[in-house]
């Protein structure tokens, strides 16, 4: 079981490096790089103490921290404002406590062992660690699960399109395997625990399991753009006429600009783009579109895909175009969610529309 470790130690800090080297990197970039760092520093103590000082104390602690980090990884993804969170270390006093603790008892758990329960005050502090270690990580999980689901329900005023990496769908996929794992791994404890015995280190299964859940959000973290780009606010104090005449200007410059320079064409295209397209801010561009026109940032730029298409449709010049290449040529980023919203506003295929509408 040695190899988890030199595997841990590598993949964690290579990662890290990887995610540092990213491109337009956001604070929960940065964030995730600390906890690669971390993850390996772990996997490095277990190593050493494991391999060649089995005298030195066991910090199995360590993993209290990757509720909170997980919890405001998450955060700094979906905020408008990423700036570090200045409560984090808070999140980290049972960490801390507990890491004391073991510094003053100074003896390794010995958990792999008949007569766990013999093993004096440090076995207590194993359970209890455990105990709340399981705890924060149903709480930190359940809050991730809330943020997302609060970030979904608010995707359609700032994104035209949908992604796995939008949609945050991949950290939920993370979320809920890792969940799964802790709750076998809780299971597997009290089951021993009751019996006494333990004929294998759950420890190092628990390693086992970081070194597949460290891979897996490295992989996708290096590829997670920022979903939320810092952009200059205007300020919003002034009369109801001076408001009025901006939101008419808005209006036509945003209709003039549709079409002229068809930005709905680009398929990752966010209202901070069109924003800065505009030199406008991106709130006062959502208000007018959901107060004045009454629908929201992704049924707006879809409406002109859709125009652009059903142009194209019929147009003898795009005759020989494939469904998926009008498409794609037409601002949407995959088949299905054409035909998905191509359907709802006409009412028929987009095969269906071309063969209604051939010259």
């Amino acid at each position: 079981m040695v190899s988890i470790y030199h595997i841990g130690i590598v993949q964690a800090w290579f990662a890290a490096l990887l995610v540092y080297r990213k491109p337009n990197k956001g604070s929960a970039d940065i964030l995730l790089i600390v906890w690669l760092l971390v993850i390996g520093l772990e996997m490095l103590y277990s190593l050493i103490n494991l391999k060649y000082f089995t005298w030195l104390p066991d910090l199995i602690i360590i993993p209290l921290s990757y509720g909170p980090f997980l919890y405001f990884y998450t955060k700094l993804l979906i905020s408008r404002k990423p700036n570090f969170p200045k409560n984090f270390f808070m999140h980290l006093i049972p960490v801390f406590f507990f890491i004391a603790a073991s510094l003053f008892l100074w003896r390794p758990i010995d958990i792999d062992a008949v007569n766990f329960l013999k093993k004096g005050a440090i076995t207590w502090l194993a359970i209890i660690n455990f105990g709340l270690f399981f705890i924060s990580m149903l709480y930190y999980w359940w809050v991730v699960f809330k943020l997302i689901k609060k970030h979904n329900k608010t995707l359609n005023d700032h994104f035209s399109y949908r992604s796995d990496s939008v949609r945050l769908t991949w950290l939920r996929a993370i979320a809920l395997w890792i969940l799964g794992g802790f709750l076998c791994s809780a299971l597997t404890f009290f089951i021993f625990f009751l019996q006494n015995i333990f004929p294998f280190n759950p420890i190092e299964i628990f390693h086992l399991g970081l070194l597949v859940f460290t891979f897996s959000i490295s992989y996708y973290g290096i590829h997670q753009p920022v979903l939320y780009q810092r952009t200059k606010q205007k300020s919003n104090k002034q009369n109801d006429s001076s408001s009025k005449k901006e939101t008419h200007e808005l209006g036509e410059k945003l209709k003039k600009i549709m079409i002229s320079e068809k930005p709905y064409l680009n398929s990752e295209l966010t209202i901070q783009d069109l924003a800065e397209q505009l030199n406008e801010s991106a709130p006062s561009i959502s208000n007018y579109l959901n107060k004045d026109i009454k629908v929201n940032f992704f049924t707006y730029i879809n409406g002109f895909r859709i125009e652009e298409a059903k142009s194209r449709l019929t147009n003898s010049e795009h005759k020989n175009d494939t469904l998926l290449g009008i498409a794609f040529d037409s601002g949407f980023n995959s088949k299905s969610s054409f035909n998905t919203l191509f359907k709802k506003s006409t009412g028929m295929t987009p095969s269906e529309y071309r063969k209604l509408n051939q010259l």
